[in-house]
C-alpha cells in the first residue's frame, strides 16, 4: 500500500505501533516527510519512551528493509557510536526507541544545502565532531566483508558498483535529461579503469549532517541513523554528503582524521569523493523523475548549468555551504 496523505500517514503508524503492541499517545505524533524512501513518525508512548516509526513509501522502499536490518546486525557491535536497535520490523513497519543526541544538521528539501546545528559547532563542524565521525567511518570500513555477508548484507564488488552507476548514468541522461558535457565527464570517469581498481568496503552511503547525532553536551557523534543506503561500495561513498555539506576544508579534516583513526587512504580517494559529488545530481535529477518529485529535477538540472571541472584541475563543491531552512531529520 502506498500512502500519500500525512493523515493517512499518522493513523497508519498508530495502529501499525498498536497492533504490535505499543501504546502511542496520539496527542504527541509528529510526522517528519522529509525522507526519500520512508515516513518517518515520532511519539512518545504512554510511559513516556520516545519511540520512532517509519512505514515505506513504496514497495522498493519495502525491498530494502531486510538488507538494512542485516547492516544494523553487521556494525551495532563494531562501532564507536550507536545506532538504531529496531524492536519491530516487517516489510510495512519498523519501531525503535529514539537514540540520544540531536541531528548535527539539516538538509533543506527544496534547495539541498545543508545548514549545520550549532551543537555541531554551527557553520563550521568542531574538532569532537571531525574526530569522532571519522573514528565511526574508520571502524565502519574495516568491518569484515565475509562478516557482513554472513549477516545478510548482499556482496557487491566494484565491477558491479561501476555497472550500476553506468545504468544510472544512461538513464539520467534522457530522463532528466543532462547536460552532454557533464555526461562526457562522468562517462570518461567511469571509463577510466584507474578508479575501480579499489575494493569495497561497507559503508553507509548517506552520511549527511542529517543522520548523524550530537551531544548531548558535545559535538561529538553520538550514533548514526538512517541505512537505508548501506551496501558495499568505494569508501569515497561516506566523504560525499559531508563534502557538500563542508566544502574542500571539512573533506580535508575529515580524511585527516580518518587516517588518524585507523581509517585507509588508498591513492585517488580525494578524487573520487569528489567525482561521486559531482554525480549526486545525476543521482538527484533521476530520483526526482521516478518518484514525480520536479523540484528535485529542478535543482539537478540547475546545478549542472555550471561546466564540468578540465582534467586536472581543482573541483569545487557544486552544494557550497549555504543558508537553509531547516527541518526536522529523516530517522
Amino acid at each position: 500500500m502506498t500512502l500519500t496523505d500525512p493523515r493517512e500517514v499518522l493513523a497508519t503508524a498508530l495502529e501499525s505501533a498498536e497492533t504490535r503492541g505499543l501504546s502511542p499517545r496520539p496527542g504527541t505524533a509528529v510526522l517528519n516527510d522529509a525522507g526519500w524512501d520512508f515516513w518517518v513518525v515520532e511519539v512518545q508512548d504512554t510511559e513516556g519512551t520516545e519511540w520512532i516509526l517509519r512505514l515505506p513509501r513504496r514497495n522498493r522502499s519495502a525491498d530494502l528493509i531486510a538488507v538494512e536490518a542485516a547492516v544494523l546486525t553487521a556494525v551495532r557491535p563494531a562501532l564507536p557510536v550507536a545506532v538504531p536497535r529496531w524492536e519491530h520490523a516487517d516489510r510495512a513497519f519498523i519501531a525503535y526507541r529514539r537514540l540520544r543526541g540531536a541531528p548535527a544538521g539539516a538538509e533543506d528539501q527544496d534547495s539541498l544545502h545543508y545548514e549545520w546545528h550549532p551543537a555541531a559547532g554551527g557553520g563550521r563542524p568542531g574538532t569532537g565532531y571531525v574526530t569522532s565521525l571519522a573514528a565511526a567511518l574508520a571502524a565502519l570500513h574495516c568491518v569484515p566483508v565475509e562478516e557482513a555477508v554472513d549477516a545478510g548484507v548482499p556482496p557487491r564488488e566494484p565491477g558491479r558498483v561501476r555497472e550500476e552507476l553506468e545504468r544510472t548514468l544512461g538513464e539520467a541522461r534522457t530522463a532528466v535529461p543532462l547536460p552532454e558535457r557533464w555526461y562526457a565527464h562522468w562517462r570518461a570517469w567511469l571509463d577510466d579503469d584507474r578508479h575501480w581498481a579499489h575494493g569495497v568496503r561497507l559503508t553507509h552511503g548517506d552520511m549527511h549532517p542529517g543522520h548523524t547525532l550530537v551531544g548531548p553536551g558535545s559535538e561529538a557523534v553520538t550514533g548514526v541513523l538512517d541505512w537505508t543506503n548501506a551496501a558495499f561500495d568505494d569508501p569515497a561513498a561516506d566523504f560525499v554528503d559531508q563534502y557538500l555539506a563542508g566544502g574542500r576544508p571539512l573533506l580535508d579534516r575529515l580524511l585527516s582524521a580518518y587516517r588518524r583513526g585507523g581509517g585507509t587512504i588508498r591513492p585517488g580517494l580525494r578524487e573520487r569523493v569528489l567525482l561521486r559529488a559531482s554525480f549526486r545530481w545525476a543521482h538527484v535529477g533521476l530520483l526526482g523523475v521516478r518518484t514525480d518529485r520536479p523540484p528535485l529535477t529542478a535543482v539537478a538540472r540547475e546545478r549542472l548549468t555550471a561546466p564540468p571541472p578540465e582534467p586536472g584541475t581543482a573541483r569545487k563543491p557544486m552544494t557550497p555551504p549555504g543558508p537553509a531552512a531547516p527541518h526536522r531529520p529523516t530517522r
